[in-house]
């Protein structure tokens, strides 16, 4: 995964060189929760991190896909005696359709797939790994970027799991499922032209 990383930081001028593609980086923040776990409330914050790239396509329609760094999880009310939390770590990759609806303001929406490549649970006492979370998380995502300066936007963007992320058996629902449910913010930065 290292690898691939380097090489499509290595290939990312390549692809924002290229006249119908354009490309940047993004970093930002999650805010999430796990439905299902019965701790309420978007209580784990995590980073985000990567690089994208998008094209216009017609009539203010366009693609836009990422590959990032994604740290989701949840975590009891900081008022709690004992401080839990479950923490998720995702290589994910999004995939949006995006719409511009007014000027400088733009639509996304479609789905992310998502690969754990680490969990862990904190029962109070410190971080044990935790293998229970399926590997591949498929989600939906709605958001809208507003574009502050000529290469510079802000991003807002709610992703839910489609499949449960942890089933007490197989084909199980809520509330013998997990899914993550989830808030990014992000600043996006676009790279040449």
């Amino acid at each position: 995964m290292k690898r691939f990383l380097i090489l499509l930081f290595i290939l990312m001028p390549v692809v924002t060189s290229a006249q119908r593609f354009k490309g940047g980086v993004v970093a930002g923040f999650n805010v999430s929760q796990i439905d299902g776990d019965f701790w309420a409330g978007y209580n784990k914050a995590g980073l985000v991190g990567g690089a994208f790239v998008y094209t216009e396509l017609k009539d203010s329609w366009g693609a836009h896909m990422e590959i990032r760094y994604s740290a989701k999880g949840s975590a009891n009310s900081i008022y709690s005696d004992l401080h839990r939390k479950i923490r998720l770590q995702y290589i994910e990759m999004p995939l949006l359709a995006t719409y511009d609806f007014f000027k400088k303001f733009q639509a996304q929406g479609g789905f992310s797939i998502g690969y754990l490549f680490n969990a862990a649970q904190n029962d109070g006492y410190g971080y044990e790994t935790f293998n229970q979370f399926d590997q591949f998380e498929i989600a939906l995502n709605i958001g809208v970027n507003y574009e502050v300066l000529d290469r510079i936007g802000v991003n807002v963007r709610f992703a839910y799991s489609i499949l449960p992320t942890y089933a007490l058996y197989s084909g199980a629902s809520f509330p013998y499922a997990m899914f993550n449910n989830v808030l990014t913010f992000a600043l996006y930065y676009r790279i040449g032209q």
